[in-house]
């Protein structure tokens, strides 16, 4: 088992820097913000491990997970404005989450690999992270990287209209 934090820098590329139990920077999270189709990268020391992608030019948005550069789980927007949720469809992936409290557990493969929960801070954004599976590290953190972008996109649509408070989606 092992705990890593995950924080929001302030920055104009959103990023985030993911922590281990040490307090020791174990990957960085780095995005470009202001392109029309949105990419985070998940870099553990210089190499890209991770990728997140928001695809805006379909129907729907929908956001891409992609792990070692093959997409592991994809994450569409089912309705409109004020009435919009999130499917998440993946081959070996569960994603149990509460969007209202943003605490989610992964299980991959029928193994839970991972759980966390955001912590509510002034003016940035922190996840505790429990991982149980060390070698699904990566997988892991892309889905909670994806997980966060979903969020973000869904309290924009849903600034109005709370239609998902309370429960599971």
């Amino acid at each position: 088992m092992k705990a890593l934090l995950m924080n929001q820098t302030m920055d104009l590329n959103r990023r985030f820097t993911i922590q281990d139990g040490s307090g020791q920077v174990a990957y960085k999270v780095t995005g470009q913000l202001l392109q029309m189709q949105k990419n985070w990268q998940l870099v553990q020391e210089t190499a890209e491990v991770g990728r997140v992608t928001k695809q805006t030019f379909s129907m729907l948005p929908h956001i891409l997970v992609e792990v070692d550069g093959r997409v592991v789980a994809t994450i569409q927007k089912t309705g409109f404005l004020m009435f919009a949720d999130y499917r998440i469809d993946s081959r070996d992936l569960q994603i149990d989450i509460n969007w209202a409290t943003m605490t989610f557990s992964v299980t991959y493969q029928g193994n839970k690999i991972g759980q966390g929960k955001r912590r509510w801070v002034r003016l940035s954004k922190q996840y505790e992270l429990t991982l149980f599976d060390e070698t699904a590290e990566t997988l892991f953190l892309s889905v909670v990287l994806g997980l966060d972008r979903a969020k973000a996109d869904k309290t924009v649509s849903t600034l109005f209209a709370d239609n998902w408070a309370g429960g599971k989606k």
